[in-house]
């Protein structure tokens, strides 16, 4: 269990330039063979291509490392671990607690500020929480509203500062969601791209890898299903699953956690457990100032 995973931001080595060469190199492939000419115009439109991608993360890098870094004290000091490392662009949010159950989840417990894993039920932006870990417990105060943020399907490439590339997560469409409002379990439609549920999920779940109790291919494989279930084309979730499989979270293949260590005050809506020995977890909503430190 990695109570402080490293932090991982390179200037160069990062999979934004490694994007921008590959994309490069095929454009340059394709002039060679069918327009000679255009070799050399591609070759001088490099520079400003990559300062459109370099420029938006030299520009405040060290206030941003500044932040995480203080982000990633105060959850040591308040859960005693911290999360996984994500740079963003974080270009959507939620003002909401978000519910997936599922049955895979059974009999997995942990509690984060931003991640809930109780008994099969999934809980993104549960609120604020108060923990005290010499008595090993945490509760969530649902009257008070947060955002929590995330970039959908990854990668997202900043480029300058007036555009954002990368994985498309496709056409706005109505779905039904889970949620908490006023400690009850509700259903709501949600008007939003076709891959923003699940890659909510899925951004979540990764960015605790490192110490939930929920593997990697636990997390890949409800993100395939999320995809199908939210009616993209069979090839394209397939690709996507691909996509995550062999490029997400790679150091988190072989990584197994056991359960949380703390206990939940908080009773969960629904959850006779909870209801009958007053341990289980409350949600509320989220917040954007808490996550946007960690960029």
């Amino acid at each position: 269990m990695q109570r402080r995973p490293p932090l991982h931001r390179p200037l160069l080595r990062h999979l934004d330039n490694l994007l921008v060469t590959l994309l490069g190199v095929a454009l340059v492939a394709l002039a060679w063979l069918f327009l000679p000419l255009a070799i050399h115009p591609l070759l001088l439109g490099a520079l400003p291509v990559y300062l459109g991608v370099l420029l938006p993360r030299c520009i405040g890098r060290r206030e941003r490392l500044r932040r995480v870094a203080a982000a990633r004290q105060r959850s040591i000091e308040q859960w005693g671990f911290c999360s996984r490392d994500r740079s963003g662009p974080w270009i959507n949010y939620i003002d909401f607690p978000l519910v997936r159950e599922d049955a895979t989840f059974k009999g997995r417990f942990f509690y984060s500020e931003w991640l809930v894993v109780h008994d099969g039920r999934i809980i993104i932006n549960p609120g604020p929480a108060t923990v005290d870990r010499g008595a090993g417990t945490v509760s969530y105060d649902l009257s008070c509203q947060r955002t929590y943020a995330w970039d959908g399907c990854s990668p997202k490439v900043p480029f300058y500062w007036f555009a954002t590339f990368g994985t498309p997560d496709w056409w706005d469409h109505l779905e039904p969601v889970q949620y908490l409002c006023h400690g009850q379990q509700k259903q709501r439609l949600m008007f939003w791209p076709l891959a923003h549920h699940a890659s909510l999920v899925h951004d979540a779940l990764y960015q605790f890898l490192n110490v939930a109790p929920v593997t990697k291919t636990e997390a890949d494989e409800l993100f395939h299903r999320m995809l199908l279930e939210a009616g993209m084309p069979r090839l394209v979730a397939w690709v996507y699953r691909f996509a995550v499989i062999h490029g997400g979270a790679r150091d988190m293949r072989q990584v197994r956690n056991p359960n949380g260590a703390l206990r939940c005050l908080t009773p969960l809506p629904g959850d006779s457990r909870s209801q009958a020995q007053a341990v289980l977890p409350e949600v509320r909503t989220s917040a954007l100032p808490e996550q946007l430190p960690m960029q």
